[in-house]
């Protein structure tokens, strides 16, 4: 979502056709340097095989990028110098498609199975998203501007990390490891990783990070079954040549 719509050639393909797909397509990825809601697409990309254009743009480009995209927002997914797409599920899905597809379950209840752990994976974004937001964007949640430098607002975010840390994120833990443990497999889509388990490392792993003020460490530690899952995504060969070159 990087680049300008605004004098950009437009694809004269429809997104529902075939060639979208083909191999002579090229796509460029757009998001800031961070993981972010990009990962899951760039995970996608990376374990179907499929070249991209890892666009990475840094704080100061965006104010001025922000006008010209799709929707205010990124990332976005530039097919063949095309209209840029918006919305990060979207481009997941369509991605998952690439290459050999198998990203995706051929079998229609394996894929029902599969949307059905995203939207288990969005709920702990929700869940965690006011204690995120109200530190960035205070004014959304009806606080002044500067509410998340004010010591009122500092208690008030570390009770809703802490919270979400002890309370809210051991639950959706249990519902993940049980899913993986019902899947016959060592991934979320069986044997080998589906859409889900592009989803769910990124978002996973940054709580395991530090970066996140009052989540600690170690706070995926009590569920086995995920630590030994994100072991396994990590060393898959393609993934850890990934992070390697970060």
């Amino acid at each position: 979502e990087i680049g300008s719509v605004t004098g950009v050639q437009t694809c004269a393909l429809p997104i529902s056709s075939s060639n979208i797909i083909s191999n002579k397509m090229s796509y460029k990825l757009t998001y800031f340097d961070i993981q972010g809601v990009a990962e899951k697409v760039r995970l996608a990309f990376v374990l179907n095989g499929i070249p991209f254009e890892d666009d990475r743009i840094k704080g100061a480009q965006w104010q001025e990028m922000k006008p010209n995209t799709k929707y205010g927002q990124l990332p976005e997914l530039t097919i063949n110098g095309g209209e840029p797409i918006g919305q990060s599920g979207a481009m997941l899905r369509f991605v998952g498609r690439l290459g050999n597809g198998n990203l995706i379950p051929s079998d229609p209840a394996e894929e029902l199975r599969m949307n059905e752990i995203i939207g288990l994976s969005e709920d702990i974004d929700r869940a965690f998203g006011p204690s995120l937001y109200l530190s960035m964007k205070p004014t959304e949640y009806g606080m002044p501007e500067d509410y998340a430098k004010t010591d009122a607002g500092k208690e008030h975010i570390r009770k809703l990390r802490v919270t979400f840390a002890t309370e809210k994120l051991p639950v959706f833990l249990t519902y993940l490891q049980n899913a993986l443990a019902a899947s016959g497999g060592g991934f979320f889509g069986g044997a080998s990783p589906s859409l889900a388990d592009c989803q769910i490392l990124p978002q996973l792993a940054k709580f395991q990070a530090g970066f996140i003020d009052h989540i600690p460490t170690d706070v995926l530690d009590g569920h086995a079954g995920i630590i030994e899952w994100l072991a396994r995504m990590k060393a898959i060969p393609e993934i850890a040549a990934w992070y390697a070159k970060k």
